[in-house]
């Protein structure tokens, strides 16, 4: 069954909540084993401020990996039909032919960091002609009047948000640019029961940062 996408409850997880969205969209709810929301929640909000607080600056870049691999691992152990890849900052970016296009159209989700008003997770669940469908964890009141920037309130169980390419695209600090390349984060998630064709794309996976674990 599918069930509405969650908001964050707070202003730091938008990393955890964006993994769950992710495991909302690709699986009937009866399919989503415990372990792997305890897992979610033990590994991310690994952040810290200048004051050694955890979770203070929400989920990093290596944490988002290393539930890539904890998913790999567990769906090959325990035969669960789910596959993870981390892009490259280099790779995401949304163009014909590139592998985060390519994922999406194989029925992939992922989970990215992108820019309101600082770094923020969300989950791109879709495309739709040169737009991306995404969940916005962040939830709000006000309107958000910006250039490329649609609100969707009739699809609580996919998106939104539909953000232009152009937009998503962008290296600045305007909302939902992915920013500046060497920041940029992805995690493709798939329910490979599930793929529109053929196998995962072979990509470049990032290397995971183990110091930030």
């Amino acid at each position: 069954m599918a069930v509405p996408l969650s908001f964050q409850i707070s202003e730091f997880d938008c990393g955890p909540v964006s993994l769950l969205n992710a495991l909302s969209k690709l699986f009937d709810r009866k399919l989503i084993q415990p372990c792997m929301i305890k897992a979610i929640y033990s590994y991310t909000l690994d952040n810290c401020d200048a004051y050694r607080h955890p979770g203070q600056k929400g989920t990093s870049a290596a944490a988002l990996r290393f539930i890539g691999e904890w998913f790999n691992n567990y769906g090959a152990q325990c035969h669960f039909p789910i596959h993870c890849v981390s892009l490259a900052p280099e790779d995401i970016r949304f163009e014909p032919g590139s592998p985060l296009n390519i994922a999406i159209e194989q029925g992939a989700v992922a989970v990215v960091r992108c820019i309101l008003d600082v770094g923020h997770y969300v989950l791109i669940t879709g495309i739709e002609e040169d737009h991306a469908l995404l969940w916005d964890p962040y939830y709000l009141k006000k309107k958000i009047r910006r250039k490329g920037v649609e609100i969707v309130k009739d699809r609580p169980s996919e998106c939104n948000r539909r953000v232009s390419f152009a937009r998503m695209n962008g290296e600045g600090r305007a909302p939902y640019n992915f920013g500046p390349v060497e920041l940029r984060e992805c995690l493709l998630i798939w329910n490979t029961d599930g793929m529109v064709q053929g196998e995962p794309p072979l990509v470049l996976e990032a290397p995971i940062d183990d110091h930030h674990i």
